[in-house]
């Protein structure tokens, strides 16, 4: 077959293909040949079947696409459009009972007393000291009670230390008196250090056989910082054992890298306590002393019960003026004088300022240690 009759029955076939209804067989028999007829009409029943076919792909395949695009929109959407940040989500707040409160140390709550040595966490204030625990029935109590209301006069500011009322009403007269005799200076110890140190004070007390004491005269001593007067029991008769106690405690002192005691102590017991001037006078500051003057320090760090000088307190502190708090710049010069004139005969006396020390103690932050002086004393 040639181009042309190719041709001619391709066009033939789309006439026929387009519009099967119009073009009829009779019209045409005159003009093509009747093979030429049935070719053409078997080509355009196959291009019809072939066209039909297409178009049901087609659609099929719109369709497949239809739902695809469809279904690819939402997947796509995050990706199309920009990200939106996230809000974060605020954390609820921690309950009152899961935080620690800071220390803040308030002189207001204390009569105007501060603490002389910043708090440090994880550091425990600690003291060594001879306890002494007098009774109303004690003749050194009533003794005490005497000497405070004399010094009371001329010192209306005076403050009593370790008198103890156990929750008995105000006013109602105190049940104990506790006072200390300090053996070491104020220290400070890491919680990893207090069991070592513990042991260390047991097994000298347990090197220490009991022994008698007694109170001899009274003194004003001061504190290192000069910020607090205090009038005390001196110790005569047992001053020789006590020095041994330093001794033997030394080497646990060193060996923590804490300071030893003073050189040439003062042992004694303060019983009562003033606020002193910002600047003492100089014309007084002779006849004060500050050796061995320990447990009133180590009262500002660690103070014993009934005489707690430090607080802590989670309230911010109350401004106050320096006024609002009574103080002295010394005691009156004839106090300490007309107290030993008056009270140090009987202070003297056995049956009065006479005690045994018979037990060593330790006060490791709040917590209080006590132990037995152990060894049996020679009867030679």
């Amino acid at each position: 077959m040639t181009m042309v009759g190719r041709f001619m029955i391709m066009g033939v076939s789309t006439v026929i293909h387009m519009n099967t209804s119009i073009m009829q067989e009779n019209s045409l028999r005159g003009i093509f040949p009747t093979t030429l007829l049935e070719t053409l009409r078997r080509e355009a029943s196959q291009s019809g079947l072939v066209a039909t076919a297409q178009r049901i792909q087609h659609r099929h395949r719109d369709k497949r696409y239809f739902y695809a695009y469809s279904s690819s929109e939402d997947d796509e959407k995050p990706i199309n459009e920009p990200l939106q940040p996230k809000k974060k989500r605020k954390l609820p707040t921690l309950s009152s009972s899961l935080t620690i409160p800071t220390p803040i140390d308030n002189p207001a709550l204390h009569q105007g007393r501060v603490r002389t040595v910043p708090h440090v966490e994880g550091q425990y204030a600690t003291y060594i000291y001879v306890p002494l625990v007098l009774h109303p029935k004690d003749v050194l109590y009533t003794l005490l009670e005497d000497v405070l209301t004399f010094a009371k006069e001329p010192v209306p500011s005076l403050h009593a230390i370790g008198r103890q009322s156990d929750g008995q009403p105000a006013g109602v007269r105190a049940t104990r008196w506790e006072l200390h005799i300090s053996l070491s200076r104020p220290l400070f110890l890491r919680a990893h250090q207090r069991e070592e140190f513990k042991r260390a004070i047991q097994q000298v007390a347990s090197s220490l056989a009991p022994f008698d004491a007694s109170f001899a005269t009274f003194s004003e001593l001061t504190n290192d910082e000069r910020t607090r007067t205090f009038l005390a029991l001196e110790v005569g008769a047992g001053h020789v054992e006590l020095r041994r106690c330093l001794d033997l405690l030394s080497p646990t002192l060193r060996l923590l890298r804490q300071k030893e005691f003073y050189a040439d102590p003062k042992f004694h017991a303060s019983i009562a306590w003033a606020l002193l001037e910002r600047m003492p006078s100089p014309f007084h500051s002779a006849s004060l002393s500050t050796t061995g003057a320990l447990d009133e320090i180590a009262l500002d760090e660690s103070p014993p019960p009934g005489d707690e000088a430090v607080h802590r307190s989670t309230s911010p502190p109350t401004p106050t003026a320096k006024e609002n708090f009574d103080r002295i710049p010394h005691f009156p010069h004839g106090l300490v004088p007309s107290l030993n004139q008056a009270y140090a005969g009987k202070l003297s006396e056995a049956r009065t300022g006479g005690f045994v020390v018979d037990r060593i103690s330790v006060k490791i932050g709040k917590d209080i240690f006590t132990w037995p002086l152990k060894l049996v004393r020679s009867s030679i």
